[in-house]
């Protein structure tokens, strides 16, 4: 993700991510928190917490990639026939 790069969300995502913003806070803090104030909220965690969080699944998929074709690369050893 390149600086300046805004993750976005779908209009249903955000939607579900503001109702658990909303009712973490009256679970937890007992507050009734208006959309405005969850959305606010949201783009916060989303513009500061957001890029570390997209960073760490890149390196996590990258890892995951990279074992996965030193698995198929031994596979392909296997199948090979002597000559």
């Amino acid at each position: 993700m390149k600086e300046g790069d805004k993750i976005k969300l779908s209009d249903e995502t955000r939607e579900k991510l503001r109702g658990e913003v909303k009712s973490f806070f009256l679970e937890n803090r007992g507050e009734e928190i208006g959309d405005l104030q969850a959305d606010l909220l949201l783009d916060f965690l989303i513009d500061s917490a957001g890029p570390a969080i997209y960073n760490q699944a890149l390196e996590d998929a990258s890892f995951w990639f990279k074992h996965r074709m030193e698995d198929m690369e031994s596979d392909f050893f296997t199948l090979r026939k002597e000559d």
